[in-house]
């Protein structure tokens, strides 16, 4: 048999890994094969000739159903995972499942969550996750959470039963003529299979671009009878085949002019935005930051991708918009300019400032401001080109070393300013936001994972949690967030999250209007005994209406009137809700419960269950005194606004 390998590997009819391979199948250690190969090979193949792998091959796959063959593909491609929903166009998927115990079906009781709970296993693991939807139905149901997975560039493939290829045109049960079109402007591709046998090669197709740059959710349909009907053979691509590198690097003479413009500043900023959430690069921005003397801030509801602790960072880029009279030179990493609720009154930059700009969204380069310096290139390849073309200058100046001081200086102060505010409103009832966000972060692990839908509060993580720029990015805390504005993200994300990171703790920190329109996710947190921690932040509203109602100093603001922003009246009870999911839970009313409550949710999580506080909380912004809400009654038979 090793003559036989043999003859065929120096015939060049197999290949370097498959002798080794059918080697090993013969006894032989892989040591000395490898060995044997490489004599074989001679010497002018071991000194001019590169050894690569060669090509998995596919493999074949007879007699299986269209759902058998959705099944086997996910099982090669390494997808532990699918979340969704049952329904009756996916039975001949469903039935697949029963004996291939590799994957784990994930019910869930409403699509929006499951599609954001496979939503936060992809943010957190950096793996393309896999919703199962059913018909117009549920397809309908998850496009909010579609968006969000859009706006962030997460990876996502979807897929989609549909009525029978023979009863299309009857208008039968949620029959659906253009169902794979419906989500086409918040997907990267979609897709309706038109024969049982390609399944396995549009799968392949939709997870390659679910991941290749810029990234974002694939859409397949897949009708009811193409899962039942058996294909006599086809073939699976493997994975190792199928995958596209997102390091798009920039030339040399580009990232020489990026160098060039930021020491060239007297006052650079480097701006991090949403794909900063896909890609990990705090460590070398906060180098190059250092490096160069520059800010750095985030882009409007972005998450804390950067360390909050670092000396350069100085928060949201309205946080405090004085710094912009100040910027010469804005590098944009990653970065919308700018998701604002409304258009500036006046340019957010002075006229003369240089605008550097680096996306793989090509439709955002250079797209609402003019730009100095601008590629279509990955943010980590290109930041890490450009810190090594750093490290090659002299950026030991009179004048970076007065910027260092200027921003650990502004750094300090801007702590000290939300301390003190936080020590005047500690023992405040209905307790202070800042006070709750101070005993989290003394409670929350210090590598925890922490996924947040606050909405009206979204500025406390970066003002009160501690990302520990002492820490290496791998082992501190991680923070999720979505820029799409869709509610009802957060708890069924946290839970995504945890499934893919077992190891780590996860908190969902999530306002009550944002987790009424997600608390079915509870349902599947409690059958999985996912153990994460929810804080709501239960202000009884929804602050951001009154926020933009006030704003407009219009009639509701006179009369402190403000329609659709009351959540009381009935008061929800948050406890008993998720009891009835089987979650267990609190209500916490004074601050001084706020630590044992945490605690007893870090227990729960430790014994492997989900725990829920609400947490009663202050009103803020104007109109916070207003306790009117809109009501009527058809019972007493005046149904009129009182």
């Amino acid at each position: 048999m090793l003559k036989d390998i043999s003859r065929l590997f120096l015939d060049q009819k197999i290949g370097r890994r498959e002798f080794i391979r059918r080697l090993g199948v013969a006894g032989v250690t892989a040591t000395s094969a490898a060995a044997l190969a490489t004599h074989l090979e001679g010497p002018a193949a071991r000194a001019d000739t590169p050894t690569v792998p060669a090509p998995e091959n596919p493999r074949k796959i007879e007699g299986a159903t269209g759902g058998e063959l959705v099944a086997e593909f996910l099982m090669d491609w390494d997808v532990p995972y699918v979340f969704g929903l049952a329904g009756s166009e996916e039975v001949g998927l469903l039935d697949a499942f029963v004996d291939r115990t590799a994957l784990q079906f994930t019910t869930c009781l409403h699509e929006n969550c499951a599609m954001a709970m496979a939503d936060g296993y992809s943010r957190s693991t950096g793996k393309t996750s896999v919703v199962q939807l059913h018909s117009v139905a549920g397809a309908a149901f998850a496009l909010g959470q579609m968006v969000s997975s859009f706006k962030d560039r997460i990876p996502v493939v979807i897929m989609v039963g549909r009525q029978s290829t023979n009863f299309r045109g009857h208008d039968g049960f949620l029959e659906a003529p253009g169902l794979h079109e419906l989500p086409k402007d918040y997907a990267r591709w979609t897709w309706d299979v038109m024969n049982a046998a390609t399944i396995p090669e549009v799968m392949r197709r939709a997870f390659l671009l679910a991941e290749a740059p810029p990234g974002g959710p694939s859409f397949v349909t897949i009708s009811k009878d193409l899962f039942e009907t058996r294909v006599p053979e086809t073939e699976i691509v493997p994975r190792s085949r199928s995958v596209v590198s997102t390091d798009v690097a920039p030339n040399a003479a580009h990232v020489k002019a990026l160098a060039d413009y930021l020491l060239s500043a007297d006052f650079p900023m480097l701006f991090l935005g949403n794909e900063c959430i896909r890609h990990e690069i705090s460590d070398t921005v906060a180098e190059i930051a250092e490096l160069t003397g520059a800010g750095v801030m985030f882009s409007v509801k972005i998450p804390c991708v950067f360390p909050t602790t670092h000396p350069h960072f100085v928060g949201e880029v309205m946080d405090d918009p004085s710094l912009f009279a100040r910027t010469d030179c804005f590098w944009s990493i990653g970065g919308h300019m700018f998701k604002f609720f409304n258009r500036p009154r006046e340019a957010v930059f002075k006229k003369n400032a240089r605008i550097l700009h680096t996306s793989l969204v090509e439709s955002e380069v250079g797209r609402n401001y003019p730009v100095d310096l601008a590629a279509i290139a990955s943010i980590k390849t290109t930041t890490e080109q450009v810190l090594a073309e750093l490290k090659t200058r002299q950026t030991d100046t009179a004048a970076i070393r007065a910027r260092r001081v200027w921003f650990a200086d502004y750094a300090a102060a801007r702590k000290a300013k939300f301390t003190k505010e936080a020590e005047a409103a500690h023992d405040q009832v209905p307790i202070a936001t800042s006070r709750l966000m101070i005993e989290l972060n003394k409670a929350i692990d210090k590598g925890a994972y922490i996924v947040s839908e606050l909405i009206s509060s979204d500025d406390h993580p970066r003002r009160y949690l501690d990302f520990d720029h002492k820490q290496p990015a791998s082992e501190r805390r991680r923070n999720f967030y979505t820029t799409s504005g869709v509610l009802g993200w957060g708890v069924a994300a946290a839970i995504g999250t945890k499934i893919g990171n077992p190891n780590k703790e996860v908190w969902c920190l999530t306002g009550d209007g944002s987790f009424n329109f997600g608390c079915q996710a509870l349902w599947s947190a409690a059958r999985y005994e996912v153990p994460v921690g929810i804080v709501i932040f239960n202000n009884g509203q929804y602050q951001s209406n009154r926020i933009n109602s006030a704003r407009l100093k219009g009639r509701m603001y006179e009369t402190g009137k403000y329609i659709g922003v009351d959540l009381g009246h009935p008061t929800i009870d948050h406890v008993a809700l998720a009891k009835a999911y089987g979650v267990a839970g609190e209500v916490v009313e004074q601050p001084d419960d706020i630590a044992p409550a945490l605690l007893r949710a870090k227990a729960a999580m430790a014994a492997g269950k989900p725990y829920l506080v609400d947490i009663k909380i202050e009103k803020r912004f104007d109109g916070k005194e207003s306790d009117w809400f809109d009501h009527y009654s058809v019972a007493s038979g005046t149904p009129r606004q009182s």
